[in-house]
Parts: C-alpha cells; structure tokens; sequence
C-alpha cells in the first residue's frame, strides 16, 4: 500500500499559524489489542518492528470503520495529531475522495483495508450481504472481502454440497467443526495469490497465513465455530438477532469446482492488467499489483509496500512531492494529491506493491 497527502484545513480566528502537510500519509501500526484468535508478530516482522502480542493479528489501514460493540476501536488516526481520518474526511469529502466519488457515495470511503496474521486457523464464518444487512441490522454495506497472500498455506471457501439451514443450524449447536470443515473445499494458497469471498460465503483462513485484505468498510460476522476460540459464539456469534435469523445471510447452496477457480487468481499467472481481483468483485472493490513502476489516476488509494523500497511522487497544480516506502509500509493518498507514480528503488527479488482503492468507473 502506499502514500498520500493530507492537507490541515485554514486556521481559526484564534490559530496563530497554518499548518500544511503535503505528500503521501505514511500510516503507522495500527493493531488492534485482545481479539478473540492468536497472531501479531508476522504483522510486526513484516512492517520491521518489534512485537508485542500474540493476539493482535490484525492491522486495520486507513480506517473509518469502527470495531463493532466500541465507540472508536478501529478508527484510524492521522499521524501524529489525535484527528480522526473519519472526521477530516467529512470536513471535506470531495478533497479526499473525488467530486464523482462524493456524488455517487457520498463521505464514504467503500473501503475498509487490514493487515491480517492468523496465529491459528480462524473460525468458520460468514458475512452478509449488503442487502441484508440493511433490512435486518440497519447498516450500509455488507462484507465483501478479498486476501492478497503473503505467506503461504491453506484456506476454505464454500461447500462442497448444498446443505439446509437446519442441518448448518445443528452442526454449529453441536460444534460439529470437523463435519462443517469437511463439507468446505480447501484451497492450497501461495505467496501472490489473491482470493474473492463474496458476501454470505462461508470461510476460513488457516492458520500460519499472513495476508492484505480489503473488504467492505463494516465489522459484521455471523460466526459459525467458536469451539476452541476465547468467545462466547452462542451470545456474539449471531449479530444479536439469533442463529435462525442470521443463517439466512449465509449461503449454504453448492460452490461448484468451477466457480470456485473464478475466486482464486494465481499469483504466476500472466496479468493482462494490474488488477487482480475477477470482474464481479469490482462491484465493491479494486486491488491492483504493480511489479514495475506504474502511475494510477487521482482518487483515494491506500498503498502497501510487499517487499523492495518504492519512491511515491504525487502532483498536482499545486505542488509535487516524493516520498520513500519500504517494505511493510503503509500509505494513504487523497484524491485531492492527484497523480501518484511509483517507482523502484532498490529490490531484493522484485517490487510488489499494490494499490487498493474504491473504484468509481471500473476502469
């Protein structure tokens, strides 16, 4: 992910100066403390820092999402200032996120991005679908997500065979795990791969995995294991309205070997273009990988650094300024901060890095 810019807004009556930040926002840590399943270090070796917690494995980028059941857990800060992104964000939308942005979705971002280290294998779950979650719990959006793999290993995507509701109802009543991971595919990952989970399809990442994630900008999960995890699955597992009601966000109908090979984008595969998500996911999203220098279109585009050292120049009428990313590092760029080109530096095998931005025109 890489950069952007953050402009302060003018000054009160009562400031006495302006202060004025330009080029990419490089984004700090931002792990968040005490969830319910293990991981953390491989976030903290990748972004070349020191760990300091076995269960913070995740690393919510450039977020105005809010960690469900809090007040502003989740929400990402600017750096070194107290101010919400979120809040500067509504200040001045059509800044950050582009006029035909704001006319289309108006001051929200679409994107939710994380860096995820799963320390053991996470629960089976799901997410609904964004009409769904309109009707029964009164939110925006749903949860669709997709995994950019950093490290490699195994994941599970679906069912092999279509089952009922009641029959999902009483294996996650009994825990029956080994039945319902039974009935999922499993899917060998590697390093470059990226995998689509639309919303309402059941999923687990195993453990040992490292990824980038980008999903929609909601913290809403109908979980369906908690067996062998630090929650209490029979009271936050079912978005407070109860299994029967939640199971019906989850598709239980069958996910056939060819649909299946639709959501899994190998990472050795000849690109025609950067984007590496399938064409029903840019619907919610985009996610593209650059391996040489490249340039992308203003917008709000958040950057990770996989591996090398990339320069990130953006310019507009008003100013140009570069800035230097390693490896690990994080950025957010404003649609205001215009062009961004990308350029090596100095690469240890070859530059990976990818921008992930909400994506107006699909183009």
């Amino acid at each position: 992910m890489a950069g952007s810019s953050f402009e302060a807004h003018p000054p009160t009556s009562n400031s006495t100066t302006a202060k004025r930040v330009v080029g990419p926002i490089v984004l700090p840590s931002h792990q968040l403390p005490q969830r319910f399943y293990l991981g953390g270090p491989r976030i903290s070796k990748f972004r070349g820092e020191a760990s300091t917690s076995y269960r913070e494995p995740e690393d919510w980028v450039a977020s105005t999402t809010c960690c469900a059941g809090h007040d502003t857990l989740g929400l990402t800060r600017l750096p070194n200032t107290e101010t919400l992104l979120v809040d500067e964000i509504a200040k001045d939308p059509i800044s950050w996120l582009g006029e035909s942005h704001v006319t289309k979705y108006g001051q929200d971002t679409k994107l939710l991005i994380k860096l995820l280290d799963a320390g053991q294998r996470l629960p089976i779950h799901a997410h609904p679908p964004v009409k769904w979650a309109r009707v029964h719990v009164k939110r925006n959006h749903g949860k669709a997500e997709a995994w950019h793999i950093l490290t490699p290993g195994q994941v599970y995507l679906g069912l092999k065979q279509q089952i009922s509701e009641k029959e999902m109802l009483e294996m996650v009543d009994k825990q029956d795990i080994e039945t319902m991971l039974a009935l999922m595919h499993r899917v060998e990952v590697r390093e470059g791969d990226t995998v689509y989970v639309p919303p309402g399809m059941l999923h687990a990442i195993g453990e040992g995995i490292l990824l980038v994630e980008v999903q929609e900008p909601e913290d809403l999960s109908i979980l369906l294991e908690w067996r062998d995890f630090q929650i209490d699955g029979r009271v936050h597992g079912h978005l407070g309205l109860g299994f029967e009601k939640a199971i019906s966000a989850v598709d239980t109908t069958t996910l056939t070997e060819q649909k299946l090979a639709t959501l899994v984008t190998r990472g050795n595969n000849a690109r025609e273009s950067s984007n590496v998500l399938p064409a029903i996911a840019l619907e919610y999203f985009r996610m593209d990988r650059f391996e040489q220098s490249a340039e992308t279109k203003p917008g709000f585009q958040v950057v990770v650094v996989l591996e090398g050292q990339v320069e990130v120049c953006v310019e507009n009428a008003d100013t140009a300024t570069e800035t230097k990313l390693k490896t690990g590092s994080t950025a957010l760029i404003r649609y205001a901060d215009g062009q961004a080109r990308f350029s090596r530096l100095m690469v240890k095998l070859c530059l990976l890095s990818f921008v992930l931005r909400c994506n107006i025109d699909h183009s």
